[in-house]
């Protein structure tokens, strides 16, 4: 059962999770990550049932934690290609097609509308957008106060500029005062 006040994730991010468990870990690493989540995120997020379109963001921090502490072995390396695997999932051939045509900068205002599709809180707003750089601040989120998930979605954001074609993407995060700042730069 869902709290009536959890901050919830829409379900393709779990799924999106899940099929890159299973394209970075296969299928024996995938069903020793799921013995390791907590019975009660594995009975809602893991059997053949259908997802419900929303869960508990704690559901998807569950999963990652797994994963970290699991089959990624705590490197940052392999967890990174999970989680770009987890954005090729979640988004789809069409999403990705789109992001191809984009640039960095028309992607940019359209954050906060692609945030708000996929989580029901945190509110994400992008500043300081220069030729090769754009800083992103998410408040209001349990990612600001997770180390894990902050270097998480760091990553993914990341990952996600390279989609635009632009290249050298790095990133930088720190969360401070209830905000995590992501700073992105390219070549």
């Amino acid at each position: 059962m869902v709290p009536p006040q959890a901050a919830l994730v829409h379900r393709k991010s779990l799924l999106g999770v899940r099929g890159a468990c299973e394209q970075v870990w296969g299928q024996e690493g995938s069903r020793a990550l799921i013995l390791a989540l907590p019975e009660e995120v594995r009975q809602r997020t893991a059997g053949l049932h259908p997802l419900p379109d929303w869960l508990p963001v704690d559901d998807l921090i569950a999963w990652h934690v797994a994963a970290w502490d699991g089959p990624a072995q705590r490197d940052k390396t392999i967890m990174a290609e999970h989680a770009r695997r987890t954005i090729d999932h979640g988004f789809g051939r069409v999403k990705r097609f789109l992001l191809s045509m984009a640039t960095p900068h028309t992607l940019a205002p359209r954050v906060a509308a692609l945030w708000s599709d996929e989580y029901s809180t945190g509110r994400l707003v992008t500043s300081g957008a220069e030729p090769n750089r754009i800083t992103l601040s998410l408040r209001d989120h349990a990612y600001v106060e997770h180390p894990l998930m902050s270097w998480i979605i760091a990553e993914a954001f990341r990952y996600i500029v390279s989609l635009t074609g632009v290249k050298g993407v790095t990133e930088q995060h720190t969360a401070r005062d209830g905000t995590l700042v992501i700073l992105l730069r390219w070549r």
